[in-house]
């Protein structure tokens, strides 16, 4: 049916009617409508769901429209295409489709979803590293199946724009990118402390993988970051030679975020930024007889704890002395691990908030794993 459908579609779309609930269907919508609009990534289509007053969008690609319109011919039986050359009435009985052909009566406007949003990197820049790691084009072009980690790298170098003035101006920096992975990051992160601000600093990147270590030496070297280096370890072992400025750990499982937290707090970090990652460490201690109707459900209690251990993570920060604010790192259709914390390190320890902190972990009956470090290294007495 999605090739059927595919055909209608062969022509510039001005608007898409889907209508018509089967007999016996139940649906909570009674119809639904898509429009194009021009993204800077392509054409894209938004969805909208019509339940009484109430609407609901969704953005989708072009190319999976039609796949789309299929599912919805499981409880709908009408869909009016409005095209640029003709427009076709489309009925669905039996999993066949009738078409009828009609003039075109509607005028194809492509609008512009948003304004083009200026990020620290845009396309038709000359960026090397996005250009060696394959996501920009030697055109200056994004590529499309990569647009989405474009966002991402951008979003994260906004995360550390905000940071990067509380770290010392009279010295080289030196930072950790623990857990660097294929390291997308943290190129973008030498990239733009060392190129854009013209900053001297020593970023290392740390990963449990050789093969991955092995490529990120070579891609470093071929570009000539020259302060820039990878090795194999994971952030407990990492040895020093100084303090540590900034400690970054995006998606470290469960309690790596927190062990990493306590490593930064030991290198004397002046800012951690974690994005966690598999929180499971709550789900069997999390207690509290009124919140039944939620903990009763496996994924809502998962859901709750997972938003617990990052709010207790905060707190606790803000009571060792670190100015801490939660946010979006990247929007959850990319992915459901969207939490960072953000984490500088502004006086001592703050009394009021250790108090606020054991008080919510108290009402969870919680014993938390990153509490019981920090009276271990000394970091809470």
């Amino acid at each position: 049916m999605t090739e059927r459908i595919s055909q209608f579609l062969n022509q510039d779309i001005a608007y898409i009617v889907i209508s018509g609930v089967r007999k016996g269907v139940q649906s909570e919508y009674s119809k639904v409508t898509a429009k194009p609009f021009s993204a800077k990534d392509g054409v894209k289509f938004q969805l909208e769901y019509t339940k009484g007053k109430q609407v609901v969008h969704q953005n989708i690609e072009k190319d999976v429209l039609a796949e789309n319109i299929a599912q919805l011919f499981e409880t709908f039986t009408q869909c009016v295409i409005y095209g640029a050359e003709n427009d076709f009435h489309l009925n669905c009985f039996n999993g066949k489709i009738k078409a009828k052909t009609m003039a075109p009566s509607k005028k194809v406007k492509l609008a512009s979803h948003n304004k083009q949003k200026e990020y620290i990197l845009n396309e038709g820049e000359e960026i090397d590293f996005l250009i060696y790691l394959g996501v920009m084009t030697k055109d200056k072009k994004i590529v499309r199946a990569k647009y989405n980690k474009f966002r991402q790298i951008n979003k994260y170098l906004e995360l550390l724009k905000s940071s990067v003035d509380s770290l010392p101006t009279d010295r080289p920096l030196k930072i950790v990118d623990f857990g660097c992975g294929k390291a997308y990051l943290t190129f973008a992160l030498y990239y733009y402390i060392v190129k854009i601000l013209g900053r001297e600093a020593y970023i290392t990147g740390l990963d449990l993988k050789e093969d991955v270590i092995d490529y990120c030496n070579k891609v470093a070297k071929e570009l000539n970051y020259d302060t820039l280096e990878f090795q194999k370890g994971d952030i407990k072992n990492y040895s020093r030679t100084q303090d540590v400025d900034m400690v970054i750990m995006l998606h470290a499982c469960d309690n790596a975020t927190d062990e990493g937290i306590v490593q930064s707090i030991k290198f004397n970090a002046k800012i951690i930024i974690a994005v966690p990652c598999c929180q499971h460490e709550f789900f069997q201690q999390i207690k509290n007889d009124s919140l039944k109707p939620m903990l009763s459900h496996g994924i809502i209690k998962e859901r709750l704890s997972a938003l617990v251990t990052d709010s207790l993570r905060a707190q606790i920060l803000k009571a060792v002395g670190f100015e801490v604010s939660v946010m979006e790192f990247i929007e959850t259709e990319h992915t459901p691990k969207n939490i960072a914390i953000k984490a500088v390190r502004k006086g001592g320890f703050n009394q009021a908030a250790y108090e606020e902190y054991k008080a919510f972990r108290d009402n969870f009956n919680l014993n938390p794993y990153i509490e019981r470090r920090f009276i271990q290294e000394n970091i809470l007495r």
